[in-house]
């Protein structure tokens, strides 16, 4: 990811953009890459936050715009500590069932957490939503499990 220390793969070739955000009352620049493969979205975002900004509210503040954006009906949080990132305590993950904007149902997988990068912090979101089209039910797929479980696995640090 451009202007971070943080590698990870993704199933297709990404597009890259950079814009400001306001979270948690902070104007930020947020980096994310991004793209799709099969029946799926993958999405990296990343943004720089000063040392002591307020991430434990920023993440919790992140995961919930994630589930509103994605009309989140079924939420599934899990445990999850990065095996190859040192993490700050807070980190996130979930599955969740949803509704893309044009009302097909959507299923996600997605991590938030924070790492120290120098004098400040980085915050991260990675999420993977895999489209189940004009299917009138969403079913669970082990194998959608496994290729999201690949990019969030993925992460690490030099």
């Amino acid at each position: 990811m451009p202007e971070t220390t943080i590698s990870f793969e993704l199933p297709c070739k990404p597009d890259k953009t950079t814009k400001p955000v306001t979270m948690a009352g902070q104007a930020l620049e947020l980096s994310v890459l991004g793209c799709e493969a099969g029946d799926a979205v993958w999405a990296v975002m990343s943004a720089k936050l000063s040392a002591d900004a307020d991430r434990t509210e920023l993440l919790k503040g992140w995961r919930q715009a994630t589930l509103q954006n994605m009309r989140a009906t079924q939420i599934e949080d899990a445990a999850w500590m990065p095996g190859r990132i040192t993490a700050l305590p807070g980190a996130l993950r979930l599955k969740a069932r949803g509704t893309t904007a044009k009302g097909e149902p959507v299923h996600a997988h997605a991590v938030w957490f924070a790492h120290l990068e120098g004098d400040s912090v980085r915050v991260v979101h990675a999420v993977v939503y895999q489209n189940q089209g004009h299917k009138k039910e969403l079913k669970h797929d082990p194998k959608q499990d496994q290729s999201a479980d690949l990019l969030i696995e993925s992460m690490k640090l030099p």
